[in-house]
């Protein structure tokens, strides 16, 4: 009989419960919704137990839809939102709810560790850049702001862990990823960096153990199978993070593998043999699920949020609209240039405080440029990303998933900005993550030899070729952008 696994995934507004099959398809999913609470100082919470309850409401309904699949699940997958901060007790009792990734409390934790230490003392370490938003800072946050609350914590786990810990009783593991994303590991002994856990004065004792994400990390308790409608004794992966689970459920999963995932955010990865420490921090690193290498990723902030922006600005009526209009302008929107920093950017700039920009405007432009001049903009920041990744090594092609990629216009532009054929994959942009947790799960009970073996069920099913004559084309609008942002990082750090 062929094996079914059911992935978890701990979503930033909800939990997807996904029933797979062994060749990487969706039988079935479900997702179900919980409150995230905003705080005044930037706090940015959720509340574990609702994780856990709508585990149990997602398998309430998948029980109702596909019965028989739910009787036959072989082992469970969890992936989960990274960066967060959930301080556990001796009991198991949630000690406050989840700092999760959006929280930037530590933003004074953050400061006082660069003026203190410098961005690259942490960068060298981790590969990632020191941001308040780390679990690194968060733990911090909480020894010093909550200090009896941090004395009573035995551990601290982020989301996946404890929705590990509610279906085995153990809260003792955690994974590759979440370590290396959260600053918490040395990527070059894949263990955390004691020494600075001394020097920053926190506890490496709190944090569980690091392990493979393909690891089983214990079996499913009588209680949570009650809870869920399962049979007890299904085995557990310890799971990973949404991010290189993405990667796997994208059919990436060897060294030299790069795909982008074109969504509100967009991002560029690739798994590297080694970590890439670049001397401009232009990139950063989440270690792989099975801990055999890196997955380096530069993320542009805006990209589908830039183009729905423009659409209810313009008052566009729909996505295909913005295309037709966007189209009846020729490439370089009649010298129009979008910088697409609506919300900061993160690579290559890392720039909290940039903002978005259209410079270059003239009479002769009309709506239709504007369109245009959003999707070359987001196209040109994403070409940064991969102009730094080609420092490293030749990338010639990406898989390619997120809603961004159902325009066709949009691929064209990024293919001939970016000089790179996108290719169009199987996976439906948001079920990488559940098909990333459910391979990670596959292999840890054999029904997959590795995650490489997992994520060739991944078939590709197009590809965008760029245009013979793109790059001397788009020389120009390429350079002009690249000059806009040195030109106006001092304008942008002086705000009224």
């Amino acid at each position: 009989m062929r094996s079914t696994l059911l992935a978890f995934d701990i979503g930033t507004s909800g939990l997807k419960a996904s029933l797979v099959d062994e060749d990487l398809n969706i039988i079935r999913n479900v997702t179900t919704t919980y409150p995230t609470h905003h705080l005044p100082d930037g706090g940015c919470e959720q509340d574990a137990a609702d994780w856990w309850m709508s585990a149990v409401r997602a398998m309430m309904m998948l029980r109702e839809l596909v019965p028989e699949y739910v009787k036959r699940v072989d082992a469970i997958g969890i992936s989960g939102h990274m960066l967060g901060c959930l301080p556990m007790d001796a009991d198991g009792q949630a000690l406050r709810p989840a700092m999760i990734h959006a929280d930037t409390r530590a933003l004074a934790v953050s400061n006082e560790l660069r003026r203190e230490y410098g961005r690259d003392y942490f960068y060298r370490i981790s590969g990632n850049v020191l941001s308040p938003v780390s679990t690194l800072c968060k733990a911090l946050w909480l020894k010093r702001e909550e200090p009896e609350l941090y004395a009573r914590t035995v551990r601290i786990l982020q989301a996946k862990d404890y929705l590990v810990y509610r279906l085995t009783g153990k809260m003792e593991t955690t994974d590759f990823s979440d370590a290396s994303h959260g600053m918490l590991m040395n990527l070059n002994t894949r263990e955390y960096d004691l020494d600075m856990f001394r020097t920053v004065g926190l506890d490496a004792d709190k944090f569980p153990q690091i392990h493979s994400s393909c690891e089983i990390a214990g079996k499913l308790s009588e209680e949570a199978a009650g809870c869920l409608g399962l049979r007890h004794g299904i085995p557990v992966s310890v799971g990973g993070g949404d991010g290189a689970c993405a990667n796997v459920g994208a059919g990436v999963a060897r060294p030299g593998d790069f795909y982008m995932n074109l969504g509100t955010t967009a991002w560029i990865s690739g798994q590297m043999d080694e970590p890439f420490f670049d001397p401009e921090h232009r990139v950063f690193h989440v270690y792989t699920l099975d801990g055999n290498g890196c997955n380096v990723y530069g993320t542009a902030q805006c990209a589908g949020r830039s183009v729905s922006w423009a659409q209810e600005l313009f008052d566009v009526a729909s996505p295909r609209a913005f295309d037709a209009a966007a189209a009846t302008v020729g490439r370089g929107a009649g010298g129009l240039i979008y910088l697409p920093y609506l919300e900061g950017e993160r690579s290559p700039v890392f720039d909290a405080q940039a903002q978005g920009v259209f410079f270059g405007i003239n009479p002769t432009h009309r709506r239709e440029h504007f369109l245009r001049a959003v999707l070359e903009g987001v196209g040109c920041g994403l070409s940064q990303i991969l102009d730094v990744m080609r420092e490293r090594q030749p990338i010639e092609s990406l898989s390619i998933i997120g809603g961004g990629a159902k325009s066709k216009l949009w691929k064209q532009i990024i293919a001939d900005l970016c000089q790179v054929t996108l290719r169009d994959v199987s996976t439906f942009s948001d079920s990488a993550t559940s098909l990333g947790a459910a391979a990670a799960a596959g292999v840890g009970i054999g029904v997959f030899g590795n995650l490489s073996e997992a994520a060739a069920k991944i078939s590709v099913s197009g590809a965008t070729e760029p245009s013979e004559d793109a790059a001397e084309v788009y020389a120009l609008t390429k350079k002009r952008y690249a000059m806009l942002y040195p030109s106006l990082r001092e304008a942008f750090h002086t705000r009224a």
